[in-house]
């Protein structure tokens, strides 16, 4: 966070959106302290991998997106939302997750198999 704020960024918002065991997350906004916003994060290394080629400021923080929400957003009906990073914030307002998970069925569909499994009762007496 720390490299961030030296470079002068306030805020950083992605959009999540998964289902069906994927997901995407996809950069909306780099927001800077003198207020002027851009839609790419400074390519800057950080790291290696183990194969040697270079980890980036832009893969971490994709990573670090994708890892912030509580609840599974890619499997299944998946979920969807935004997750802000604030690195000059404080510790309680640094991340932000504001995430919707879908069901993996309606409350009809529960209301429907009970109503089958009653009537198949019915028809064994």
């Amino acid at each position: 966070m720390a490299l961030l704020g030296a470079l002068g960024i306030e805020e950083i918002e992605f959009s999540l959106n998964g289902s069906g065991d994927s997901g995407d997350t996809s950069l909306e906004h780099v927001r800077y302290a003198d207020g002027h916003e851009d839609n790419r994060i400074p390519d800057i290394a950080i790291g290696f991998h183990p194969r040697g080629e270079a980890y980036t400021l832009e893969s971490y923080l994709e990573n670090l997106a994708s890892d912030l929400p509580e609840g599974d957003w890619v499997n299944n009906e998946g979920g969807y939302g935004e997750v802000f990073i604030r690195p000059t914030a404080g510790e309680d307002e640094r991340f932000e997750c504001n995430m919707t998970f879908r069901d993996e069925y309606e409350d009809e569909d529960d209301f429907d198999e009970d109503l089958e499994d009653a009537e198949a009762d019915e028809d064994v007496r």
